[in-house]
Formats: structure tokens, C-alpha cells, sequence
């Protein structure tokens, strides 16, 4: 990494990045000279950053946002070809890692943010997951296994890149949140200071929690496996059940794969993969209801919708057994 560039902040938004900025102050990281925002607010929906957009900003704990507009690396770029992080920093060019970090977890949805960590991991980059539990009540059996489900999909993901890491710092409501903090920004520090003997070690022993908990089940309770996921020898099916006459495909930018794109992921890596991290099996992402013709996802490959493209670039093969409309 070249230590003549400076240490650069880039946020999905300026709240992310005063977010973070606290953080960083009360664990004493390191410096940070630049920041950059993908998005001027948190309501912005655009994502001209998958072509390497940012804004520039006042470089402070204000993060003021400018009109100014600084095109990112190749690099940094490659980062959010699946959706934005919250947070990456970087030396210059040069990325060190991405985290996420989200108060909330929903249990009918638990892997929504898991592709924007895995495609980091994918391109090399450590990922962190700075993931708190509300929204969750653990004194119910469904909500622990959507705690664990999540566990096996980090869990899957580390077995697939030990040397990256796909690392989930989970926290309850309350004061837990300061204990996940210092935890996951000591491993940043570490990875900021070119620090590998600290960072390895730390890596190591967060893989091993994970496990445990992938392994042996939270608080005891191992989830069941999801019915709309079925696993032979050779391939795994995602069974997509969303129906082509819902008006949230013409109203939603989203359609009706927001629940979708992060299961399809995690189902990736937690049944296609063996224990040795090495892919074993083929996955088919199945819409039920959708004809192939299907309007929504006509021209995916030039769409900037990731909504639109993932289930494609994810899957090993798409299918479509929904009936064509005659005429």
C-alpha cells in the first residue's frame, strides 16, 4: 500500500460518515484526511456511484457536501458493484476495507446487506459488519434462527476467503454496542496499520465465534433450512415466489426483490460451498410465477438497477417457469 497517499473515507452518505467519524474518534483510529459520499442523503436513491461518482466534502466532522464530483478508482469502484457499503477507507487508491454498520436486523430478511460484504471479499478487501439486534426479540425461537442464519452465511463466507474475512460484529441494544465498536475498530486499526500478525489473530478469532455459533445454533436454537431453498448433489434452487401481477414491479424500483437478492447470496455460499471453502455446486435462481419475457428484467445486462441485474451476476443460471402471456 503506498502510506504517501492519504487515509480516505468513503460513505454511502454524509450521516454514515459523521456516523463513523464519532466511531473512529472514541477508539482512537487513525486520521482520516479525505472523505467522499456517494449520495448527498440517505433518502437519495440514485446510485450513479457504480460508475465511481462521489462528492466531494469539507474533509471534517461536518461532512459538508460540495457540488464537486471526484471519480473514484477502478478499485474502490469494483467495491460497489453491489451495492454501496456504508463505509470504506482506503490508502489513496488503495482499498484497506469496507464495514457496514446497522442498528437493526429484520428476520424475514437477515441476508439483505450480506452482498455488499461478500462482493468486497470477492475483490480482496476485508469486510466488516458492524450489526446490531433490534428488531429482534430472543426470547423467541424464529428470531434466534434469523440470528443464526445469518451466523452461516459470514460463517460460509470466511470458509471461502479465510485470509479476508467476512467478519460480523453483532451487539445487543444498549451498552454491547461500545463492546462491538472497540472490537471491530481495533481489527480496522490494525488493517489501517499494514498490522497483519494483529489483524490475522483478530480475524482468526472471530472466525472461530462465528463457527461456533454457525455450528451449534444461537442461544442453542439451530434454524431450519429455508423451504424455498432446495439442495440436491450437484446444484442448489432458490425458489423465487414473487407473482408478475403485482403493481410494485411498475411502482418499486425495487419491484419485488428486495427480500430476494440477499438470500440468493447467502444460499450461495452456505449450500454451494464445501468446508474448504470451494465451490461444490451450481446455483439456479427459479422464478415460479415469471415468464422468461417477463418485462421488468428485459435489458438487465445494461441496467444500472442491481435490483435487476444481481439474481443474474449472483446465480450460476437464471430460469423463468411462469406461463408467457399468449398474444
Amino acid at each position: 500500500m503506498g502510506r504517501s497517499e492519504n487515509l480516505t473515507l468513503w460513505a454511502e452518505s454524509p450521516e454514515e460518515a459523521r456516523l463513523f467519524l464519532a466511531r473512529a474518534k472514541r477508539q482512537g483510529l487513525a486520521e482520516i484526511a479525505e472523505i467522499y459520499v456517494a449520495k448527498r442523503s440517505p433518502k437519495n436513491r440514485s446510485n450513479h456511484y457504480i460508475e465511481g461518482e462521489y462528492f466531494a466534502t469539507s474533509n471534517d466532522e461536518h461532512v459538508l457536501v460540495y457540488d464537486e464530483i471526484v471519480i473514484a478508482s477502478p478499485k474502490i469502484v469494483a467495491l460497489v458493484q453491489w451495492c454501496t457499503c456504508d463505509i470504506m477507507l482506503s490508502w489513496g487508491s488503495e482499498p484497506i476495507c469496507v464495514l457496514e454498520d446497522t442498528t437493526h436486523i429484520v428476520r424475514m430478511n437477515v441476508y439483505q446487506r450480506f452482498p455488499r460484504v461478500l462482493k468486497a471479499a470477492m475483490e480482496g478487501v476485508p469486510a466488516l459488519a458492524l450489526q446490531g439486534t433490534r428488531g429482534l426479540d430472543f426470547s423467541k425461537r424464529g428470531d434466534c434462527w434469523g440470528l443464526h442464519r445469518y451466523m452461516r452465511a459470514y460463517a460460509a463466507a470466511s470458509r471461502a476467503f479465510p485470509d479476508i474475512g467476512v467478519l460480523p460484529f453483532i451487539y445487543l441494544p444498549g451498552d454491547d454496542e461500545l463492546r462491538a465498536e472497540a472490537e471491530a475498530l481495533a481489527y480496522m486499526n490494525a488493517l489501517i496499520n499494514g498490522d497483519e500478525e494483529t489483524a490475522a489473530r483478530l480475524r482468526s478469532l472471530k472466525i472461530e465465534e462465528v463457527v461456533e455459533v454457525s455450528d451449534n445454533g444461537y442461544l442453542g436454537h439451530v434454524a431450519r433450512d429455508i423451504q424455498s431453498i432446495d439442495v440436491s448433489d450437484t446444484e442448489v434452487t432458490v425458489r423465487i415466489g414473487a407473482q408478475p401481477d403485482k403493481k410494485s414491479w411498475r411502482e418499486k424500483g425495487s419491484g419485488q426483490m428486495d427480500p430476494y437478492i440477499g438470500m440468493i447470496a447467502a444460499a450461495k455460499y452456505v449450500y454451494c460451498f464445501d468446508q474448504e471453502g470451494r465451490q461444490t455446486k451450481k446455483l439456479v435462481v427459479s422464478f415460479k410465477f415469471l415468464p422468461s419475457d417477463f418485462f421488468w428484467f428485459k435489458g438487465w445486462e445494461t441496467s444500472r438497477s442491481l435490483y435487476k441485474t444481481l439474481a443474474f451476476k449472483i446465480g450460476d443460471r437464471v430460469e423463468f417457469l411462469g406461463k408467457k402471456n399468449s398474444g
